[in-house]
């Protein structure tokens, strides 16, 4: 009785699917193209989809952040990373050069996430061998951070 119910389920998808692929109807060709062009603008990056932020607009500079930031990153930073030399991971300056602000903050918040699933920040690990490890920070401490960085790119 199961497999009987099964098969006219089959039957009954795959009959749907035939009936949706259709005919060769061009009409609305262009518009399909375009569809399908703007869902890949839109579409999240890959770090985006890795980490809890998913955006990140920067705005203005804000020193006071960035002094905030800067006393994270030497508490919390400094014994991995230098600003302008490899330590045990790499050189932090300029990074938002090289990095979008989403990465580095979703590098920061989900290292490990990070390692896993990105092709740049497996790139790194082949690199210097060591993984990036969760430092527990908090996403307010780790804008901070990106705020700090930003002013030493």
């Amino acid at each position: 009785m199961k497999i009987a119910r099964l098969f006219l389920a089959l039957f009954v998808v795959a009959a749907f699917g035939f009936s949706a692929c259709g005919g060769e109807n061009t009409e609305g060709t262009d518009n399909a193209a375009a569809d399908s062009t703007m869902a890949m603008e839109a579409a999240p990056s890959m770090e985006a989809q890795i980490g809890p932020v998913t955006e990140l607009e920067l705005g203005a500079y804000d020193a006071v952040l960035a002094a905030t930031g800067e006393a994270a990153f030497t508490a919390k930073c400094t014994a991995c990373h230098g600003l302008d030399a490899k330590v045990i991971g790499p050189a932090l300056g300029g990074v938002l050069d090289r990095r979008s602000p989403v990465y580095v903050i979703n590098m920061i918040l989900n290292p490990t996430g990070m390692l896993e699933s990105h092709p740049d920040a497996q790139a790194m690990l082949a690199e210097y061998a060591v993984p990036m490890v969760p430092l527990g920070i908090e996403e307010a401490e780790a804008r901070a951070i990106v705020e700090f960085l930003r002013g030493e790119g």
